[in-house]
């Protein structure tokens, strides 16, 4: 495979593998010393993302190439910077420096530089830019809907069967939560899939994991297997979250510094709050369809505990009435 790219970006060295890297998307990846520095090698699962949707994700990555934190991928001999091989797609990027941030909520030094380096990124992407609802806030609502509609019954069917599974208990914790926190999740998705809205593409799935920092500086924005055209209320919520940003100086810093490279319209402001809400429901129920339904296996054993945990927290703090009355 690495056959196809010019010389220069060819091993110097044995390429490191570094299996998923901790991550969820099933992909592999090596490390590897060459001419054009060190680089990354990434085999997609054969579940991923397909062909076309990657060839676009990498449109957008060249795009934003030259803001330093973004890692493009290469070109091959042929000019393509996608290939098939031993019946998974690959491709090369640049190994970005620095490390992730672990603290939530972060430095605020390091919150500013993030939301900074998002809106930097949006604003790269805008020409893209079309008016429409929110493909999240349409995928939310039925996903919820779904539960409502019979998946928490069908849940706990399962979940007296597997009573010996020690992830039982906190799957019928969320389950009990989730079921009282998603009629209030719904009301706001229904009023929000009817807002028109700028829509671009969009990271969907920005974690702390995935911004990498150099002193207080972003040195590096990875993981992009899950953008998307969306509304980039759906990143902002997505980030204030996972930091925890929730007290209102930490949030106000971090939207302040979103807005000073690209100023939010009302609309966008107000749908961050009703990402958050309907999230706050459905992160522990991902983990629960992944494990008690579909059976994933992940390369971590504490992975579907910990995000069972992630749901149940984030269900607490959405009971302390932060969203009641929110617009």
């Amino acid at each position: 495979m690495l056959g196809r790219y010019p010389a220069i970006a060819r091993p110097s060295s044995e390429p490191e593998s570094l299996g998923g890297a901790g991550g969820l998307s099933g992909s592999r990846l090596w490390r590897y010393p060459s001419g054009l520095g060190t680089l990354l090698a990434r085999a997609w699962p054969t579940d991923g993302p397909p062909r076309a949707a990657l060839e676009e994700i990498h449109g957008w990555l060249g795009e934003s190439a030259d803001l330093g934190f973004v890692p493009a991928p290469l070109r091959g001999l042929d000019g393509r910077t996608l290939y098939g091989h031993a019946g998974r797609l690959w491709e090369i990027t640049p190994w970005l420096p620095g490390t992730a941030e672990a603290g939530h909520p972060p430095p605020v030094d390091r919150v500013r530089a993030a939301f900074v380096a998002l809106a930097a990124f949006h604003q790269r992407l805008s020409r893209h830019q079309s008016p429409g609802p929110s493909p999240g806030l349409q995928a939310r609502l039925r996903e919820l809907t779904g539960w409502l509609g019979g998946g928490f019954s069908a849940v706990e069917a399962i979940l007296t069967l597997r009573r010996d599974d020690p992830l039982c208990g906190a799957a019928r914790r969320w389950v009990e939560a989730a079921r009282a926190r998603a009629p209030y999740a719904v009301d706001g998705l229904t009023r929000g899939v009817g807002v028109t809205v700028v829509r671009q593409p969009c990271l969907r799935d920005v974690r702390p994991e995935h911004v990498l920092f150099t002193g207080g500086t972003v040195t590096g924005l990875v993981d992009f297997g899950a953008m998307g055209v969306d509304t980039v209320a759906a990143d902002l919520a997505r980030l204030l979250a996972e930091w925890t940003l929730e007290a209102p100086a930490a949030r106000n810093a971090a939207l302040a510094a979103y807005e000073s490279v690209r100023p939010l319209a009302p609309e966008e402001t107000a749908l961050i709050e009703v990402f958050e809400r309907s999230s706050a429901v459905l992160v522990g129920g991902h983990w629960v369809r992944w494990h008690f339904i579909e059976g994933r296996v992940f390369n971590d054993p504490t992975a579907v505990a910990r995000g069972l945990a992630k749901g149940l927290e984030r269900l607490a703090r959405a009971e302390t009435g932060r969203f009641e009355g929110s617009p």
